[in-house]
Formats: C-alpha cells, sequence, structure tokens
C-alpha cells in the first residue's frame, strides 16, 4: 500500500430499489491518482464497479461522483436491491501502481455487520 490513504464507513444500509451513497474520503490524493471502486460479493473474487480522475462518472452500474477538490468521493448505487449486498472498495491507484485502500459492507434492510 502506498502513501496515498482512502478513509470509508464500516458499513452502509437501505431499503431496496433506493439510491445508496457510499462515501470515500482520500486527502492525500496526488493529481495522477484515478478513483477506482470494486466490489466484493460473499465467496467470490473482487469486481470492478467504476473509475475516475477529475469528473463524475456514469456506467450502467454505478455513479461516480468526485469533489471539486477531489479529496472526497461517493458511489451511488441507483437503484440497490439484495444483489447489491457486498463489500464495497475505494482505491486510489496512480500510474506507478501504488495502492491505497479501504472497504465498506453495504448491508440492505437494516442488517449491520463490522468488516
Amino acid at each position: 500500500m502506498g502513501d496515498a490513504k482512502t478513509t470509508q464507513p464500516n458499513s452502509m444500509e437501505s431499503n431496496e430499489e433506493e439510491p445508496v451513497h457510499l462515501p470515500c474520503n482520500h486527502s492525500t490524493i496526488s493529481g495522477t491518482d484515478y478513483i477506482h471502486w470494486y466490489r466484493q460479493l460473499p465467496s467470490q473474487h473482487p469486481e470492478y464497479v467504476i473509475h475516475g480522475l477529475t469528473s463524475n462518472v456514469n456506467n450502467r452500474m454505478a455513479s461516480l461522483t468526485i469533489a471539486e477538490d477531489r479529496k472526497s468521493s461517493t458511489l451511488i448505487l441507483h437503484r440497490a436491491t439484495l444483489r447489491d449486498a457486498a463489500v464495497y472498495y475505494c482505491i486510489l491507484r496512480d500510474h506507478s501502481g501504488t495502492d491505497g485502500a479501504a472497504a465498506v459492507q453495504y448491508l440492505p434492510g437494516g442488517e449491520r455487520e463490522g468488516i
């Protein structure tokens, strides 16, 4: 893990079919760091969700909003369902290949569990 650090809450929850906002703070981000999000479903390998550098990004799975100063970002799952229950990782990755990562577990329906 490099010098870049990210922090996220331990868990988030919501009702099905509602948007979920998963925040990530990365106050030591450098100008060349991309913000990547991955998710890991139970008993599976992590899978790519979305990434961005300076501007907001959308894809079929989610949206990524990046603060103007790039010191924080938010992954938005637009209509979360039980299939979206996973551990979500916010990772900073620069061109040298060093990473700084943190994880948040999203548990729909009011369950709460530390990771």
